[in-house]
């Protein structure tokens, strides 16, 4: 488990500090899966690297002082009692 963790650490690290270069690479992988697999799940590697991207980009410019964790980088919004989340 410690090895993947420093393995993200360093590949998140390599974003950072190349958002250019891991954008790019993200892209050759996809077109590499995409010609590997005859194009039989391009919608689905589409919409994969397509988060990846946009994980990636929020990646570049976090101020890791703010970071809080977690997906949304902070805590959830405050609800007022009786907030009636069915309409």
């Amino acid at each position: 488990m410690a090895n993947w963790q420093r393995l993200l650490r360093q590949v998140l690290g390599f974003v950072r500090k190349n958002p250019d270069k891991a954008n790019r690479h993200l892209r050759t992988a996809g077109e590499t899966v995409k010609r590997r697999t005859g194009g039989k799940y391009d919608r689905h590697i589409d919409k994969a690297t397509g988060m990846a991207a946009k994980y990636l980009g929020r990646q570049g410019g976090r101020d890791r002082r703010h970071d809080r964790g977690g997906y949304g980088g902070g805590p959830p919004k405050h609800r007022p009692d009786g907030y009636d989340d069915r309409r």
